[in-house]
């Protein structure tokens, strides 16, 4: 498998620790989100992918859906995630049971659908290009999603934010943290996601996804 992303995408990271806790080899393609105008909108990469946004992962072989499709990969962090769990059952990152499932997945889209999508490199250029102050209207964004998450599961006494094992909540729930460091968002209001996140951190598979590890890492940009 080829990943095609950015090493400070936090959609790009979640695949990548979802990749590390299954035990999957694959490539990183690094995709420069902001040199040259953005790699993402070059003609070749948006063949793959026609949205322009990272990840997108290349599987080994290409399959024949029912519709005549040819995929030969998958873009959208939470596809591509949920696809690696079906096909790579080991460890499940939804957890086991209906009602597990569903809080996991409920804690997951309060930051991918909730958080996440309005304080990307692209919401963050249309409001800069508009007169709005981007890190502030991100840390406002940010904020309310980490204060909603917080109380969801403040006085929880799990290791994880659903349990003893890490889940899809836990992997969006990382990248997340992060870059409310990056806006200067104060975490002190939060202290079970900072609980959960020292307890992820201490895992392999998280720690080999951080940013700064990565292939096209740079010291800034």
């Amino acid at each position: 498998m080829k990943l095609y992303g950015y090493w400070r995408s936090s959609c790009s990271w979640r695949v990548r620790i979802a990749l590390n806790l299954k035990g999957i080899q694959y490539e990183t393609i690094p995709v420069h989100l902001v040199k040259g105008g953005g790699e993402q909108h070059a003609a070749e990469y948006r063949a793959k992918n026609p949205m322009g946004q990272v990840p997108f992962l290349e599987l080994s072989q290409s399959e024949q859906l029912p519709s005549g499709v040819t995929l030969s990969g998958l873009s959208q962090s939470i596809a591509i995630i949920s696809y690696l769990d079906e096909v790579y059952p080991a460890p499940p990152l939804l957890g086991e049971g209906a009602l597990t499932r569903a809080r996991v997945r409920w804690l997951s889209e309060l930051i991918t659908s909730g958080v996440q999508p309005l304080q990307n490199l692209s919401v963050l250029k249309e409001l800069e290009r508009r007169g709005v102050d981007p890190a502030d209207w991100a840390r406002q964004v940010m904020g309310r999603g980490l204060a909603a998450l917080e109380e969801t599961v403040r006085g929880e006494t799990s290791t994880f934010l659903v349990g003893e094992a890490p889940t899809l909540a836990d992997v969006c729930l990382v990248p997340q943290l992060y870059n409310a460091r990056r806006y200067e968002l104060d975490l002190g209001a939060y202290p079970r996601l900072l609980e959960v996140e020292r307890a992820c951190a201490a895992l392999p598979a998280f720690d080999a996804a951080r940013p700064e590890l990565q292939p096209d890492a740079v010291s800034a940009g």
